[in-house]
């Protein structure tokens, strides 16, 4: 009778706080001569509109040996029309006030812009522009390309992003879902101009797009203004490339990363599509295992797509305890399948998917990110509004029934650190090696004389900066200065504010006339807030995300040093050279997020004076940073002035006008703010 009285109980809740939830617009829809469906959602209030084009231009329309060529696309689409220029296109948005970002995903295309409302009709002019007319000029592909080409190189020194890149594939198989977003350098290289041209002259048409607009602005407004701007749009999108059923692949699979400091686990299971009934299971399942059911430090992610989407479990190990760690998780996992849960834990878990829906759809942009997914998959025009009555009749009993099979397990990181642990897991199959692999373990190859010699070299660094017992009490250290930014051939000025916190914990803002960025990590958490005017955007930090906040917060002097300086530290001297015709030696280590970094020393004051990441399988370094004007903090010589360059370019320069160590932290940074409706409504 109790349990009877609680189910109904949490029931009443569910439907109450489904019944409180945001109130979501109806939306009113016209359709253009051309195809076009034009989408508004009406919300007055804030003097701001939100536009977002959706096409069937993701990596389901790839042709097969062609990945990478749908992002390559998106991008290449603010880099000059037949009328404007790139930098025309910049100094234009600037001037209104307004933003432009593309994006791909497994399904469709989408290019993002917002403004104020005043502004409205020049916003879309401007992005039709860019849609419709750009004229995919030689130098801009090659720049484009060369750009990807370094966040590929980012990549490959992220052990948790080539772990979601291959725990993609194993899910989707030969489906093009299972593309890597970017490509790899190989089919990068290997994609012409050409074939940027075609693939947008085939999937970028109106007759299967979608233009969804909202915020502040007249429905019949926006109908005229997208007619008049869109109207003109021509053509027929032809038809997808045939594809093979998503089929996983099973077993344990081994990606070997040598000298990548943490194995990264992934638990992978194929999901239905967001369209299909028993998706609702699925998001219900992943409250309940994130209920305490996983191993501490384990989370799940759901990745919906139109046809399948991907269920996946991550942890990260060191490599000595991967074996241990697997086998604690798989285990988790049978336990889970294996006992149906309670009434009231079933309840729980569909509240909190319930309460977390509406973070989904807080600002303008959230809002029509997750109505336009929903078209994509197929569901119907007021899917919003029934979502959460949708997650209230989810048992999660499809999702707990595929769960209880052995899921695909991925197991990235050196091998060698693993040799005899994986045994307890059976048969352990090892995945092909790729560059990405290659520049991880790249370090690995050093000579006896180079170790030895790298010590003395971080052993001098370490002592001509203040000495390890200093580096080691800077707990918190806080910085501001002034940046410049070379952007499209003008240079921007603006501030910059760090604040680290041992172990885990930074505040990294940036702030251009009005428009503010801040990043924040808070141990396993993290998130971004951008501030443009009256407007704020939060978006929630992934594994990915959050793995780059880590690489900022250890990219100072103190945590570099304090790697460098680690016993367990693969540390290799590189030899002498020149650095602006004063003598310099240099010394390379793999830092413990597994990320190689090569540090250049004053030869007489053995002082840090270049820093340099993201190293190319040719041997390159393609980010540098250049470090000078030395002045003494708590006993710790600090830089100044620091200038960063990528690719042999300038990108940026600041010069600090503060530094404090081991100062008072305020607590009130690292609470998250409520972001509703583009306004910060409190924290967290």
């Amino acid at each position: 009778m109790k349990r009877a009285l609680t189910w109904c109980g949490a029931l009443l809740g569910i439907v109450a706080l489904a019944a409180i939830g945001p109130r979501i617009p109806s939306p009113v829809t016209r359709t253009l001569p051309n195809g076009l469906r034009v989408v508004v959602f009406p919300r007055p209030g804030l003097p701001i509109v939100q536009v977002q084009l959706q096409v069937p231009a993701g990596l389901r329309a790839e042709p097969a040996g062609h990945a990478g060529l749908a992002f390559l696309t998106a991008q290449l689409l603010r880099q000059g029309t037949s009328s404007r220029s790139a930098r025309d296109l910049v100094t234009e948005l600037d001037t209104l006030g307004a933003t432009f970002a593309t994006n791909v995903n497994r399904d469709v295309a989408q290019v993002a812009a917002g403004s104020r409302t005043q502004e409205f009709e020049s916003l879309l002019e401007l992005m039709s522009d860019a849609v419709v007319n750009p004229v995919f000029s030689e130098e801009a592909f090659q720049a484009v390309r060369r750009q990807i080409a370094g966040q590929l190189g980012v990549q490959a020194q992220n052990p948790a992003a080539l772990a979601d890149e291959r725990a993609t594939a194993g899910v989707f198989g030969g489906h093009p879902y299972g593309h890597p977003p970017y490509g790899t350098l190989t089919t990068l290289l290997s994609t012409s101009r050409d074939e940027v041209s075609q693939f947008h002259r085939e999937r970028w048409r109106p007759d299967r797009a979608v233009l969804a607009i909202t915020g502040d602005v007249d429905p019949e407004r926006a109908f005229a203004t997208a007619a008049e701007w869109f109207g003109r749009w021509g053509g027929r999108t032809t038809a997808e490339p045939a594809a093979p059923p998503p089929v996983p692949r099973e077993g344990v699979l081994l990606l070997d990363l040598p000298g990548s400091g943490v194995t990264e686990l992934r638990a992978l299971a194929l999901a239905p599509g967001r369209g299909a009934p028993g998706y609702a299971d699925w998001s219900v399942a992943r409250e309940l295992l994130e209920s305490g059911v996983l191993p501490a430090g384990a989370h799940v992610t759901l990745v919906p797509a139109r046809e399948a989407s991907m269920f996946m479990v991550s942890a990260t190990a060191r490599p000595e305890s991967a074996g241990v760690v697997a086998t604690r998780l798989r285990s988790a996992l049978r336990s889970f399948a294996a006992t149906p849960p309670s009434t009231e834990a079933l309840a729980a878990a569909r509240q909190r998917a319930i309460r977390a829906w509406p973070l989904t759809l807080e600002s303008h942009g959230q809002l029509l990110a997750s109505w336009l997914a929903g078209d994509a998959a197929g569901l119907p025009a007021d899917h919003l509004a029934h979502t959460p009555e949708t997650i209230a009749g989810a048992t999660g009993g499809t999702a707990i029934a595929a769960l209880a099979k052995d899921l695909t397990l991925l197991v990235a990181g050196p091998a060698e650190r693993m040799r005899g642990r994986l045994a307890s897991l059976g048969r352990v199959d090892t995945l092909a090696s790729d560059a990405a692999a290659e520049v991880v373990s790249a370090s690995a190859r050093v000579t006896p004389e180079q170790r030895r010699r790298g010590r003395q070299l971080v052993t001098q660094a370490i002592a001509a900066h203040g000495g390890a017992d200093k580096l080691k009490a800077a707990k918190v250290t806080y910085l501001d200065g002034e940046l410049h930014m070379d952007v499209a051939g003008r240079e921007l000025v603006g501030e910059v504010r760090y604040l680290r916190q041992d172990p885990s914990r930074l505040v990294y803002t940036t702030r251009f006339l009005e428009f503010e960025h801040r990043q924040v990590l808070d141990g396993n958490r993290g998130w971004t807030l951008s501030l443009s005017g009256d407007s704020a955007t939060l978006v929630h930090a992934d594994s990915t995300s959050l793995h780059a906040l880590r690489g900022i917060l250890e990219s100072d002097l103190v945590h570099l040093l304090r790697d460098a300086g680690e016993p367990a530290s693969e540390v290799a001297g590189q030899g002498k050279a020149a650095q602006e015709g004063r003598p310099v030696e240099r010394v390379e280590f793999t830092s413990r997020l597994g990320l190689r970094t090569r540090l250049t020393l004053d030869d007489s004051t053995h002082r840090v004076v270049v820093v340099e990441a993201v190293p190319t399988p040719q041997g390159g370094w393609r980010d540098k940073r250049r470090w000078s004007d030395f002045v003494q903090v708590d006993g710790i010589w600090w830089p100044r002035r620091e200038v960063r360059e990528l690719d042999g370019e300038r990108v940026s320069s600041l010069l600090l006008r503060r530094l404090a160590v081991n100062g008072e932290v305020d607590t009130m940074l690292f609470r998250r703010p409520i972001v509703a409706r583009g306004e910060i409504r409190g924290v967290e």
